[in-house]
Parts: C-alpha cells; sequence; structure tokens
C-alpha cells in the first residue's frame, strides 16, 4: 500500500510542479555564465548544478561548464572537460606535486589554452540568448580538500584573459565548498589541505593581490603573460559548508550547497527590477562587505524554500475522499428476507433445480428390479418382516446398489455443483457489487445478529425444517420396514399362483415401499447438504468480511498517517489547516458532482466502484480506484490546483469551529511562515565571535511580488531592519525561496579555519607539504 500512495503522490507533486515551471518568467540570468568546476571531489557538484540550471533557467543551453579533473569528469553537451596531470601518488607532496607537473608540461598547457579558447568562443557565440553581452561571469567552484585547486589562479586566469577579449567586462567569483563532516581515516588530512588552500585564497583576496605568469601559448608556441594587478583576485568568495551558522550539521548540506551555488549566481546575474531600489547590486554588497580593510573579506549564504505542499495535499485528499466512500458504504441499504433468498437462491424452486440437477438419473431406481434374488421361497419370506425379506432376498445387494448407483452419484454431482454456484461469488455479485448495498450490507446480512443477519436466519430456518422432515421421514422407513410380508398387498392372481410369481410380487413392493422412502430420504439429505454448505460458507464469508472490514478500518488509519506525516514533514508552517481545509474541498467537490451525477455516483464502476471490493482480493484494488478517481475527478478541479500563495491565503483563511484551536488566522499562518523562512535561511558557515559591527547582511526573496504573503513579509519589522531586503520579482506557482548573504569576516573568524589550524601545522611539522612553493617564488608577488 505505501508503494501505491507514494507513486499516487509523487506523479502528482511532479504534474504539478512541471506545470509550475512552466509558468516561470523573468527566472533566466540575463548575461553570458561560465561555470570552472576544479577538481574531482567537484563532480557531484558540476552533475547537480548543471541539471538544476537546466531545470530553472529558460536559456539554461546558454551557460557552459569546464570541469577540470585527474581522473573522472562528465559527459555532457555542455561540459568541456580538461585533464589534468595526475599527482605521482606521494601524499605528503600531493598539491606541490600536482603543480611541478602541469608547470612543466608543455603539452598540458597547450590543451588548457585551446580549451579556455574554445569554450569563451562558445559562450560569446551563445550571447542571443541573454538580454546583455556587456559582461560575463565566471564562476568557479572547488571543494577546499581538493589538491587539484593548487591550480586555482592559473586556470582562473587563463580563462579571464580569454573571456576578456570578447566581453568588456569580466567578473569572476569563487565558490569554496567546506565539507566539515568527514568520516574515517582521511580527516585530518584533509581538514589540513582545507586550511592550506583557505590561506592561499586568503592571500589572494589581499587588496594588493598581483601575480605573473607567461601561461598564454599560441599554436606557434609563443608565450604570452596573464597578469592580475593590485587587486582581489576574485569579487567576491563565498564559503559553504555543510553546518550552518548555529554549529549544526545540515540534513543534505553539500546537496543544499549546490543548490545555494545556483541560486547565487542567478542573484549575481539577474537585471535590476525596474522602479526598485531592492533589487541586488553585487557592487554595493562587495563594498558593504570590504569596507577599507585590507585583509580578504568573504561571504556566505543560505537558502530557505516553501513549495506548495503538494505531496501532503495528495494525501490529505484521497484520505477525504475514502472517508466519504466508507461512510456511504456503511450506510447501504439491506435488502428484505424475500429479496435476500430471492439474490441468492434460496428459494424453494431454487433448491427443486439444484436437486434437479443432482438426481439427473432417477431411472437408476427402476433397474434395482434386476436384481438376482436368493431363491428363498415366498412361503418362508411370508413370515418375516421387510427388512428380514430384504436381507433374505438381496443379501445386502439392494442396498450397494443403492449407494453405489444413486447416493454416491448424487453427493459427487452435489459437491460439483456448491463449487460451481459458490455463494461466495453469488454475494459478490449481487449484494457488494450493487452499489444499493455494498461491502458492508453483505457484512451485516452474513452476521450473527439476528436483529441484522436476514441470511442465516433463513438458512437455518430451512435446515430445522429440512431436519424434521427427515426425522419423519426416518421413521417411516422404520415402520415400513417392520411391515410384515404377508401383511402386503400383492398383485398377483388367485391362490393358483406359483411361488416365483409371488416373490417378484414382493420384490416390487418392497422396492417401491422402501428405496422409495430412500430416495425421498436422499432427497431431503442433500437439501440439508445444501443448507448446511451454505450455513458454512455464510459464516466464512462473514470472517472474510470481517477482515475486510478490519482492512478497510485499518486502510482509513493509514491514509490518515501517512497525510498526516506528510503534513509534519512538510514543517508545521506548511502543514497547518490542511486537513479543515482540504476536507471541506473534498466534500464540496464530490457533493457537485452527486448533484450532476446522482446521490451514489462515485460507487459505479467507471468511478470508485464496489466492483474492487472483491472476496479474498484484500483491498489493493480499491487503493489503486481511489487514486485513479482522485487523480482524475478531484485534484484537476481549479479549487485543487491553486498557486502556492493562492492556496496558502486560502487555507489561512479557512473556517473551522471555534475550538478548533489548529486552526490559524491569515496575520498568523503568514507570520509563521515568514518566521520559518528565515530560521531555514541560516547562513551555511559557522563564525567564532563575529562581531556585529563587521556583519553585513542581504536577504532576498524569490516570489511574485505582488503576492499577499511577500507583501507581508516585506512590510515585517520595516523600520527596524538592520539589513537590506528586496524580492526577485517571478512568475512562479510552486512556492517562494529565500536567499540570505552575508559577509565581511576573515578567515580567522571561520571555526572550521580555527578548528583545523591544529592539523596543518601538525603535518607541515611531519614533513608534509601543501603550497606550490615555485609559484609563491616566482610568480606570486605583494607589496608590503
Amino acid at each position: 500500500m505505501r508503494e501505491w500512495l507514494e507513486q499516487f503522490a509523487t506523479e502528482y507533486v511532479t504534474d504539478m510542479e512541471r506545470q509550475a515551471e512552466s509558468g516561470f518568467g523573468q527566472r533566466g540570468i540575463q548575461n553570458p555564465v561560465l561555470f570552472l568546476f576544479l577538481g574531482d571531489k567537484s563532480l557531484e557538484s558540476l552533475q547537480t548544478v548543471c541539471r538544476m540550471n537546466e531545470r530553472k533557467w529558460p536559456n539554461s543551453d546558454g551557460v557552459l561548464y569546464i570541469h577540470a579533473y585527474e581522473k573522472e569528469t562528465w559527459e555532457h553537451p555542455l561540459v568541456e572537460g580538461i585533464r589534468l596531470p595526475e599527482s605521482d601518488g606521494n601524499k605528503r607532496m600531493l598539491r606541490p606535486s600536482l603543480y611541478e607537473r602541469f608547470a612543466q608540461d608543455e603539452s598540458m598547457l597547450m590543451t588548457l589554452n585551446k580549451v579556455m579558447k574554445q569554450a569563451s568562443m562558445r559562450v560569446a557565440e551563445m550571447g542571443k540568448r541573454f538580454a546583455t553581452l556587456q559582461q560575463v561571469n565566471l564562476a568557479v567552484v572547488t571543494r577546499a580538500d581538493d589538491p587539484a585547486n593548487v591550480l586555482l589562479p592559473e586556470l582562473t586566469l587563463v580563462l579571464k584573459s580569454y573571456l576578456a577579449e570578447l566581453f568588456k567586462h569580466v567578473s569572476v567569483d569563487l565558490y569554496i565548498l567546506l565539507q566539515e563532516k568527514q568520516p574515517g581515516e582521511e580527516f585530518g588530512f584533509s581538514a589540513a589541505l582545507s586550511v592550506s588552500f583557505l590561506e592561499e585564497v586568503n592571500r589572494y583576496q589581499r587588496q594588493d593581490f598581483s601575480y605573473r605568469a607567461d601561461l598564454l601559448v599560441t599554436g606557434d608556441l609563443v608565450k604570452l603573460p596573464v597578469e592580475h594587478e593590485h587587486a582581489p583576485l576574485f569579487s567576491i568568495v563565498y564559503l559553504l559548508s555543510d553546518k550552518n551558522e548555529q554549529g549544526m550539521f545540515l540534513e543534505s548540506g553539500m546537496q543544499e550547497n549546490d543548490e545555494l551555488i545556483s541560486h547565487l549566481v542567478l542573484l549575481h546575474n539577474k537585471g535590476a527590477e525596474p522602479n526598485s531600489s531592492d533589487s541586488f547590486s553585487k557592487f554595493q554588497f562587495i563594498r558593504n562587505i570590504t569596507g577599507s580593510r585590507v585583509e580578504a573579506a568573504f561571504a556566505s549564504a543560505g537558502l530557505s524554500k516553501v513549495k506548495r505542499p503538494t505531496h501532503a495535499i495528495a494525501l490529505t485528499v484521497l484520505a477525504a475522499v475514502f472517508d466519504l466512500y466508507w461512510d456511504r458504504l456503511k450506510r447501504g441499504a439491506l435488502p428484505d428476507k424475500a429479496s435476500v433468498r430471492e439474490r441468492l437462491g434460496l428459494m424453494s424452486h431454487d433448491l427443486q433445480r439444484q436437486l434437479r440437477a443432482v438426481f439427473s438419473e432417477e431411472s437408476k431406481l427402476d433397474e434395482m428390479g434386476g436384481l438376482m434374488t436368493s431363491g428363498v421361497s415366498f412361503k418362508e419370506l411370508s413370515r418375516m418382516n421387510l427388512r428380514e425379506a430384504e436381507k433374505a432376498l438381496f443379501e445386502g445387494s439392494s442396498q450397494a446398489f443403492f449407494e453405489t448407483n444413486l447416493v454416491r452419484p448424487v453427493f459427487h454431482r452435489l459437491e460439483d455443483l456448491l463449487q460451481e454456484e459458490s455463494l461466495a461469488s453469488i454475494i459478490q455479485q449481487e449484494l457488494i457489487a450493487d452499489p444499493r448495498y455494498g461491502l458492508y450490507a453483505a457484512y451485516q446480512i452474513t452476521s450473527e445478529q439476528n436483529s441484522v443477519g436476514h441470511l442465516l436466519n433463513e438458512i437455518r430456518l430451512g435446515i430445522r425444517e429440512t431436519s424434521r422432515e427427515l426425522e419423519l421421514a426416518r421413521a417411516e422407513l422404520e415402520e415400513i420396514y417392520q411391515q410384515r410380508v404377508d401383511r402386503q398387498e400383492l398383485r398377483v392372481g388367485g391362490l393358483f399362483t406359483r411361488d416365483k410369481e409371488r416373490v417378484r410380487a414382493l420384490v416390487r413392493n418392497l422396492l417401491d415401499l422402501v428405496y422409495g422412502k430412500k430416495l425421498e430420504i436422499l432427497e431431503g439429505e442433500t437439501i440439508l447438504r445444501i443448507l448446511q454448505e451454505r450455513e458454512r460458507q455464510v459464516g466464512e464469508i462473514h470472517r472474510q468480511l470481517g477482515r475486510q472490514i478490519e482492512q478497510l478500518e485499518e486502510l482509513q488509519q493509514q491514509l490518515h498517517e501517512h497525510a498526516r506525516r506528510s503534513i509534519r514533514e512538510a514543517a508545521d508552517y506548511l502543514g497547518k489547516n490542511i486537513e479543515d481545509y482540504y476536507s471541506s474541498l473534498v466534500r464540496e467537490a464530490i457533493q457537485a458532482m452527486e448533484a450532476q451525477r446522482g446521490a451514489d455516483f462515485y460507487l459505479e464502476s467507471r468511478y470508485i466502484g464496489t466492483d474492487s471490493l472483491q472476496l479474498y482480493n484484500g483491498v489493493a484494488g480499491l487503493i489503486e480506484r481511489l487514486c485513479r478517481f482522485c487523480r482524475s475527478e478531484i485534484l484537476p478541479r481549479p479549487a485543487f490546483a491553486l498557486s502556492f500563495d493562492a492556496e496558502l491565503l486560502a487555507r489561512a483563511n479557512v473556517a473551522a469551529a471555534y475550538e478548533n484551536r489548529t486552526v490559524l488566522t491569515r496575520d498568523d499562518l503568514f507570520r509563521d511562515l515568514a518566521f520559518a523562512l528565515e530560521e531555514r535561511a541560516s547562513i551555511h558557515i559557522e563564525i567564532f565571535h563575529f562581531l556585529q559591527k563587521h556583519r553585513y547582511e542581504e536577504k532576498y526573496l524569490f516570489a511574485d511580488t505582488s503576492n499577499d504573503f511577500v507583501q507581508f513579509v516585506l512590510r515585517l519589522d520595516e523600520g527596524n531592519r538592520t539589513y537590506k531586503q528586496g524580492c526577485i520579482h517571478e512568475d512562479r506557482k510552486s512556492g517562494i525561496e529565500k536567499l540570505n548573504l552575508m559577509g565581511g569576516f576573515g578567515i580567522e573568524d571561520l571555526m572550521y579555519y580555527r578548528n583545523n589550524k591544529k592539523y596543518h601545522t601538525s603535518y607541515l611539522e611531519n614533513g608534509f607539504s601543501f603550497a606550490a612553493e615555485e609559484r609563491m617564488n616566482r610568480h606570486e608577488t605583494k607589496k608590503d
């Protein structure tokens, strides 16, 4: 059942999201974007970010991705791969050896230039997909503990140089992923690698950072320098950890960071909203987090999103539909006694028909007259009663013939008949599948309760009557057996009739009297056997129906449990009022359809029906019918397909009894949602004693600026804010997202850096080397 429910809810969620995303407006980026993913450890992020952008950006086919890797990359039409030289396996010199191999490999440099040049040209050629070609944004993504990031300035500046030939302005942002949750034995080495890289980035981001190296190579092997003079290497450096600002590990931290990268790149590359002073300005954000400090200033971000709780809605609707259906089944009418007997084949003419079917060879009784007799004289027989005479004449062959040729075939055919005319199939067809009665009526009719159970009363009455008639018939047979032979009225001639003729007359009379009565008893026993089997079947059917009733009641409970669990998973702020609101909508929808199609329309087989409640088949068929009915008849109705904000507002205004304290007012619901959005958008980095005067924040909603909830949030705490707040307008239906930006902290403020500095120091003391010494000595210069 769980699989059915999950499939039902998931399909509905997929349909709604597809409809929602088809209605997105102004979601695409305004200017070209190129991603550079550095290192093997960034492969998963590359795949996630690319797929996310493809799903959400209309012009995502104009966005290119470069992956600089050592061993493994991803084959994709928008991905260009650069194979880096593999390290020599010496863990103590992992980063320096990688740099040396890169610096000494002329073919590597040629390949790098070729790929970077081609990628730059492809970005320029895709310009028609963007609103402006004045600038291009290079987004560099790497894991802090990936050795390949030792080549960060080289790869970044080569690519930036080629982009600068084609675009007036090139902005470069760096996204550093920190995985603090490091199981296994490598956590110490990973921490040392990360600290080394953070210290390098800290140098790259100084206001006086400079770099020069001959990295550009033409096809004729002519080298040209790349230069970077007295400025931070990156416009903004975002540090994104799998821990939040409160030091709590995020449930799916690295995946959330990938989504953050997609949103941050979108924010950086959306045009300013017309007539809005709350739009994001990258220049202002950089100025506010940097201030007058010479040291590097870093930023981080947090993202929360609320979507229409579609999964919970689907399961809640399913539970509400089942409630109405089950209530209707329990209110099914009960047929009267005559109707029960007629429908279930218990009328006298039905029993006679069954008798005729099993006694199709009654002529066998006539054949008994041909049985061999023992030769005893009539004179000897005349002193006996009929029992003694039968024994003397046939020596048991008459009873054996009757058993073999009549009794056994009759009961054999009776067993076949009872299987062919199973009461279970008759009840299924005549009661359960009939919309007027249904499963619950069948359960009541087969009950032991005299006040309700018509069927057992009728069958047991028939059993009692048949048993009394059989007792009388057996008593009459005994009386027949006690009659004397000489008292029998035999049709023979006069006194001179031969002895053999008198014996034959006695045989005919005996067989008529004795076996005629035995045949009558056999018919009674057959009827009794039919009724007793019906009684047994009714008991078995009632027990099976009882199990089905229990299954249906359990199904009702499970449907509500699944719905409530889904509501809880949607989070408290999204789950408010769902049961009250959607139960009401379902009742209104069913009532409207009842008025149009008839009071019991959904009991017809083309809707939910009752024929899906097959005996011995459980409730799987019913679940399938319920899901199909909800998908085709309930959920497509306009009231169930509202946009996120319209649905939220409608749910906030649901009417409920005064004592129902779980139903929130509109403002209460909006306020809870706003607070929850803020709480869940906690920054993805843990800072140590970060002073408020250095902290700069901006908060943005991605939503339709005209909806009531957004306006509520924009007015909330107005005049008392210490941060900039804005809204990125999108004509979206699926939900609202909140992106929080925070910056102004330095490397020493990072708890990750402070906690892991000791590993870096210890590894250095034990002979490990992490820095590219050659580059530091020859290419990198700084003002003192």
